[in-house]
């Protein structure tokens, strides 16, 4: 099974390529064969392409590029370009102690006491 992005993130990343340049990106990828859905298959291939060709993409770089587009409709090399640019930094996950030292001791005491339950 290959990597892609989520169905979502590619049908956003479409309807906004859409939204900005009308039929001029759409076309780029028309076939005129329509598939039981009525969708255009080229439309569905390009999408599927573009979506493992961005696979592991973070949202934020995604979104970043989206918010720079070129004037005119960028091809797939065109946009991996841009998404190269527009690169963010994932953030670490971070968690963080809310727990107060005193929460933090009755955390232990119920440890130990349920570590002594399956011991006995």
């Amino acid at each position: 099974m290959s990597r892609k992005l989520p169905d979502g993130w590619i049908q956003r990343i479409f309807a906004t390529m859409q939204g900005n340049y009308g039929s001029r990106f759409m076309n780029q990828w028309k076939t005129g064969q329509a598939l039981p859905d009525g969708s255009d298959a080229g439309v569905i291939n390009a999408m599927n392409h573009w979506s493992e060709k961005m696979a592991g993409t973070s949202a934020e770089t995604i979104k970043r590029a989206l918010e720079q587009l070129p004037e005119e409709p960028p091809t797939l090399p065109q946009f991996l370009s841009l998404l190269r640019r527009s690169y963010v930094e994932p953030s670490p996950l971070r968690l963080e102690n809310k727990l107060t030292a005193e929460q933090m001791a009755k955390n232990k005491r119920r440890i130990a006491e349920l570590i002594a339950k399956v011991r006995a």
